[in-house]
């Protein structure tokens, strides 16, 4: 089987290690009244602002510029990503047909759950409350697939399938 795709097994690991901190500065920043320390650096912005015109009412707003910005969030965000991703992609120490299978059916399956939960949050969530859910569910893609393969992994290799 060719899976040139994903990374070794040992990649897995730190994607753990990386996510659960992120994870944890992540709820911080998004639920709670602790402020992190700024991190401001000079940045290259493809856009920056909500106004599609500039201030002097002249035109579209300037693309590519040179901003200040506090970096904390954009790291958190990286952070999960990467994390994520190494989870998501490494192989099983068993990695086969069998696996391949699994990893399609939970990819469509969280694919289906995300859509629902965007379609329903759409309709019922307003305001901050639907900020926030659209911060998490930049990730949820990732973590319903972690959730949805690696039960129905476990559940496999604890019937009596795999004997």
């Amino acid at each position: 089987m060719n899976s040139n795709y994903l990374f070794p097994t040992s990649c897995k690991r730190v994607g753990w290690v990386l996510f659960i901190p992120f994870a944890i500065l992540g709820l911080i920043v998004l639920f709670s009244n602790v402020v992190l320390p700024e991190l401001n650096c000079k940045v290259i912005a493809l856009f920056n602002g909500p106004e599609w015109i500039t201030e002097k009412g002249t035109g579209p707003s300037p693309i590519f510029q040179i901003i200040t910005n506090d970096l904390v969030d954009e790291i958190i965000i990286l952070g999960l990503i990467i994390s994520l991703g190494l989870i998501v992609f490494s192989k099983e120490k068993d990695e086969d047909e069998f696996v391949e299978h699994l990893r399609a059916k939970s990819l469509i399956w969280s694919l289906k759950a995300n859509a629902i939960l965007l379609l329903i949050a759409t309709m019922f969530l307003y305001g901050f409350t639907f900020f926030a859910f659209i911060w998490v569910y930049m990730f949820s893609i990732f973590v319903l697939y972690i959730v949805k393969f690696e039960f129905e992994l476990y559940r496999f290799r604890h019937s009596d399938n795999e004997k």
